[in-house]
């Protein structure tokens, strides 16, 4: 008996499953990399500039800091108040493969916080 047949037709039905599985993989990791490069450098912003919050151009200054990570500031809010700093950034990452689902992009998001007590600056995020 001949089974070049079944193995022609088991070969044509997992190979486009194993390149979407991939697709997914490729862009969970380019998403949860910029996650963290956007909440890393969002924490390292609010560590630098609080003893500088109650300076003018404070907020030039961290939109600088913000563009040379390449992090977009379109959607960027700053507030401070007498001892707390908040930021709020958010933007979109253009998928690769998640066309192929009809996901065009992905939201990133984060506000973060930081607090002086002690001597210490605590950073949380909301």
């Amino acid at each position: 008996m001949n089974k070049k047949g079944q193995t022609l037709i088991l070969f044509v039905i997992i190979i486009p499953a194993l390149i979407l599985l991939m697709a997914f993989v490729v862009d969970t990791g380019m998403l949860l990399k910029e996650n963290t490069r956007l909440s890393s450098t969002t924490k390292t912003i609010l560590k630098t500039m609080y003893d500088e919050k109650d300076n003018s151009g404070f907020e030039t200054k961290i939109k600088n800091l913000y563009q040379k990570n390449n992090i977009p500031i379109e959607n960027i809010e700053i507030s401070t108040t007498s001892n707390k700093i908040v930021i709020e950034n958010n933007y979109t990452i253009e998928s690769i493969f998640g066309r192929i689902i009809g996901i065009k992009e992905y939201a990133l998001k984060i506000k973060m916080n930081a607090t002086k007590r002690d001597e210490k600056i605590k950073i949380e995020k909301e």
